[in-house]
């Protein structure tokens, strides 16, 4: 992959310190001591409850020929590579990757929507071509790099997904990826409790493509059914896009409306400005799942890949664990969609649960939108509100916004539709449930990934 010596030559930094020879090989770039391999280069990142710095020594007995650290390690003989933020540096070697990397890079962040998205254009890329992508969740200033280091040099593509918790990090994350073409899938209310406003979201957002316009060549993948992201597009005057719409806009690139769609599927016919029109399916429920479909058919137009090929291929898509899994058990329908959650995913998989046809009763357990922060018990209160008048046949809450769930749900419902929980008492809610769930029910489970509400199902 690379040698120490040419990170020497190449990572610009100030108070960077190499310790030990410099012609040794690096095979891959690991942070995580359970997945390392022989010849990997070992970085060591300090958190919240564990020092990867404790782990060194575990690095070295599993094969690491070197280190990046922010301390001097004792009584360890590999290279050494100090640093005063290993994080920072870890972004950096993926910088200095990712300039060897000769072939496109799609980069993607929004609201809602981003690994859906991302796993259908890997989906259609990945038909006929040789494709590396962000695996999983890691997508932050931490996982990015990782990502990056693992792309192959002989691929076609690459797709990197872009998370964000604070102002600026989209901008890093932009900066390390250096993408050729660059989507925003949407701007909701996802982390509005840490930024503060919708315009502060989409000013995060928008960091990706800040980066693009500084670009002497980029091009950008545009929602045009979102309204802040046509503004915005509107008033940089940028004129590299390809634009999509779902339901269909007049004057965009690509258009997708439904056809049809039942509880595990559904169909779509998808127009091009080339003037070709196809139909296609797709193993996803939800109008807002079709949304990421017209994205991800989008960001592949713009790479050269015909819509009929991309309808083809998405025949063999297969959900993402836990964001709108279909299980059939014991003569129940869930649909399983707990990996995150925020007002808008929440709405969007109510909405879709409801209309779900040819069963008895329409039941929802859902748990707390985490760092939702001042606007906590607003939308959780809101959520419940929705709940009631979508007239779900029973609702079970769970977690430390319960109340905040039940008291908007009485607003439009009675006492008897709902039940509530303390995160404390899941327990109790799994018996409670397995007694109340009969053959022929819907059940909808939906909550941020912390509260694992899977567990539930398993």
């Amino acid at each position: 992959m690379f040698k120490i010596s040419d990170l020497h030559k190449n990572i610009k930094e100030n108070n960077i310190i190499f310790i030990g020879k410099e012609d040794v090989l690096i095979s891959s770039v690991e942070h995580d001591t359970r997945r390392i391999q022989k010849g990997a280069l070992y970085v060591a990142i300090k958190g919240d409850n564990l020092d990867g710095h404790d782990f060194v020594n575990d690095a070295v007995a599993k094969g690491a020929v070197a280190c990046l650290v922010s301390k001097k390690i004792k009584n360890v003989d590999i290279p050494q590579i100090i640093v005063s933020d290993t994080v920072y540096t870890y972004g950096e070697i993926a910088k200095y990757w990712r300039k060897k990397i000769k072939y496109p890079i799609v980069a993607l962040t929004g609201s809602n929507g981003k690994t859906t998205t991302k796993d259908i254009i890997y989906t259609i890329l990945a038909h006929k071509h040789k494709v590396c992508r962000t695996q999983g969740n890691f997508n932050n200033l931490i996982g990015l790099p990782y990502t990056l280091l693992s792309f192959s040099k002989d691929a076609e593509y690459g797709i990197v997904e872009m998370g964000m918790n604070a102002k600026g990090e989209v901008a890093r994350l932009s900066e390390i990826a250096d993408p050729d073409f660059a989507l925003v899938t949407n701007v909701g209310r996802a982390h509005i409790g840490k930024l503060g406003s919708i315009e502060a979201v989409l000013a995060a957002k928008m960091e990706l493509f800040d980066y693009m316009l500084k670009k002497d060549k980029n091009l950008f993948v545009v929602n045009a059914s979102d309204k802040l992201i046509s503004e915005w597009i509107s008033e940089h005057n940028v004129k590299s896009k390809i634009t999509y719409s779902c339901p269909p806009l007049k004057g965009a690139d690509i258009n997708v409306e439904q056809i049809s769609e039942d509880f595990e599927q559904q169909g779509f016919k998808v127009s091009s400005k080339d003037g070709r029109v196809v139909t296609g399916n797709i193993q996803l429920s939800g109008i807002h799942n079709l949304y990421n479909v017209t994205a991800g058919i989008a960001a592949a137009f713009s790479l050269g890949i015909k819509i009929d090929d991309a309808a083809q291929a998405l025949r063999t898509f297969i959900p993402p664990s836990m964001r709108s899994n279909v299980v059939l058990r014991d003569g129940v329908k869930y649909l399983v969609d707990c990996y995150n959650a925020n007002p808008d995913s929440m709405t969007a998989a109510i909405n879709t649960g409801i209309k779900v046809d040819g069963v008895k009763r329409h039941l929802a357990i859902v748990g707390d939108m985490l760092e939702l922060d001042d606007f906590s018990a607003q939308l959780h209160q809101e959520i419940g509100s929705l709940l009631a008048q979508k007239k779900y046949d029973h609702v079970f809450v769970i977690g430390n916004y319960a109340e905040d769930y039940k008291k908007g749900f009485l607003k439009y419902s009675s006492v008897d539709g709902i039940s509530s929980y303390k995160s404390e008492d899941i327990l109790t809610l799994k018996k409670d449930i397995k007694a109340f769930i009969k053959s022929g029910d819907f059940v909808l489970l939906k909550a941020s990934r912390g509260m694992k509400l899977e567990t539930i199902l398993n």
